[in-house]
């Protein structure tokens, strides 16, 4: 789905797309404070 179309010309374009398609969404995703993390990385997973 993502790479048979062009990216979102926009912030509000992309969540838009994201929510009617939630497999766009990076997972998994840690939040610690206002630390984000999308995807899985165990480095930074390990500096949390």
């Amino acid at each position: 789905m993502f790479k048979a179309r062009p990216l979102p010309a926009s912030k509000k374009e992309a969540i838009a797309l994201m929510l009617e398609n939630p497999n766009l969404i990076r997972r998994p995703i840690m939040i610690k404070g206002s630390k984000v993390i999308f995807g899985f990385d165990k480095d930074e997973y390990g500096k949390l």
